[in-house]
């Protein structure tokens, strides 16, 4: 409608693939926003951006034993809702990666960027 603002849901994604049961609710949540016509946003940071490194989502099982869905299937439905996906620089050098390490990212944001997204969004949920 008309005279409406979109509400903002930020996702801060801190864990990665050490911890696989952890991963694909960010996901989730944040396709779930993003069909409810919500701006989601997700940044990945710490060991959170090792979930983003190129073949990793195809292999890393939800649940650590069994077989059971893969991340890739979380991150394509995100994708498809239109979920903006952002790096945290210095997690690059955390974890040893560079841009080319990653699947396509929408960014790199810093902590003065972070803070601000963080002042400027309604909802700030993180993993």
């Amino acid at each position: 409608m008309a005279g409406e603002t979109v509400k903002k849901y930020l996702y801060i994604v801190t864990t990665g693939v050490e911890a696989p049961e952890r991963s694909a609710s960010p996901f989730f949540l944040a396709t779930t926003a993003a069909l409810m016509e919500a701006e989601a946003t997700m940044v990945f940071t710490i060991t959170g951006t090792s979930l983003l490194k190129k073949g990793v989502a195809e292999q890393l099982h939800i649940k650590p034993r069994g077989e059971s869905a893969v991340l890739a299937t979380f991150i394509a439905q995100a994708r498809e809702a239109g979920v903006r996906f952002l790096v945290c620089a210095p997690s690059l050098d955390l974890n040893d990666l560079t841009l080319e390490d990653l699947i396509e990212v929408d960014g790199v944001v810093g902590g003065t960027a972070l803070n601000q997204m963080a002042d400027e969004a309604d909802v700030v949920i993180t993993f």
